[in-house]
């Protein structure tokens, strides 16, 4: 066990800490977990626009017709990232899933062969 932290892990340590001050200064609140989590950010834009626009009509959002790409990044990103995520159910289901060796399409499968 050592008593000094090195001066890498220390500025780490250093920013996270400022990063969380600055987002609780800023927002009125600052109450919200999701702020406080860093997130890492998707590239919207390695999608196909087809797979932006099944996922703006599954999750019924509104937006007028003819949108180009970048506008429907632009709409998905926003609702994307305001979707809540309880990261410990999330991954709990996840790893029973593997385990068990099922995913949503597997129990489709074995509900329509019974």
């Amino acid at each position: 066990r050592h008593l000094y932290i090195c001066d890498y892990h220390k500025n780490l340590i250093q920013s996270v800490r400022n990063r969380r001050k600055r987002k609780g200064s800023d927002d009125d609140g600052g109450d919200s977990p999701v702020q406080d989590i860093d997130t890492p950010e998707v590239d919207l834009y390695q999608l196909q626009v087809n797979t932006l626009r099944r996922y703006k009509r599954h999750f019924k959002l509104p937006t007028r017709p003819g949108l180009n790409k970048a506008q429907l990044v632009e709409i998905v990103g926003c609702h994307f990232r305001s979707i809540p995520v309880n990261e410990k159910d999330t991954l709990t289901y996840f790893i029973y899933s593997v385990k068990n060796d099922k995913n949503k399409s597997d129990v489709k499968v074995d509900s329509g062969i019974h």
